[in-house]
């Protein structure tokens, strides 16, 4: 079974569950999210890193400067900022007669996320972002993820292309 269809079986599941309980929202939507990321058949990047700020890279480009203690730049005080709500999200696919046809679709449409300073947090979504390919910080857990020294080469050298996109050719 192809990602699409199976998404749209335990939706489907979860959303008809939910009828027929009376379940409240957030748990039907807490269910769909709980259940995916744990089951062994499912391999999906959440919440993908698609972007970053311009504070953040700041933030990152001045303490990759400084002398290296260890291999990791401190993430402190950055974030994974969500660009769509997931309340609303979950709002949309669960509050409504009948299950979404093309629930997959809708769902990964609005599971980008960009990298942030925590004080961006609520306006992430109107502010000017650079963007990445989610590849560059690989698979993440639910956190921002580490960024050792050859993440951060790999970031600088992938927002130079965008930079200069001459010098991809």
């Amino acid at each position: 079974m192809d990602k699409a269809a199976y998404f749209q079986s335990v939706y489907e599941a979860q959303f008809a569950l939910g009828k027929k309980t009376g379940a409240c929202l957030s748990a039907q939507y807490l269910a769909l999210e709980a259940f995916l990321q744990r089951s062994p058949d499912w391999h999906y990047q959440w919440w993908p890193i698609v972007g970053i700020t311009s504070e953040a890279w700041s933030t990152l480009q001045t303490r990759a400067s400084s002398p290296p203690i260890n291999r990791a730049i401190s993430c402190r005080g950055l974030i994974r900022a969500h660009l769509y709500d997931r309340v609303k999200r979950g709002r949309a696919l669960f509050e409504r007669d009948a299950p979404l046809p093309d629930a997959w679709h809708f769902y990964e449409e609005r599971d980008a996320t960009v990298l942030a300073v925590t004080e961006e947090r609520n306006a992430v979504a109107r502010l000017p972002w650079l963007p990445l390919n989610p590849e560059v910080l690989g698979q993440q857990g639910t956190g921002v993820p580490v960024i050792t020294r050859k993440r951060y080469n790999a970031l600088r050298n992938a927002l130079s292309l965008i930079a200069t996109p001459e010098a991809a050719i």
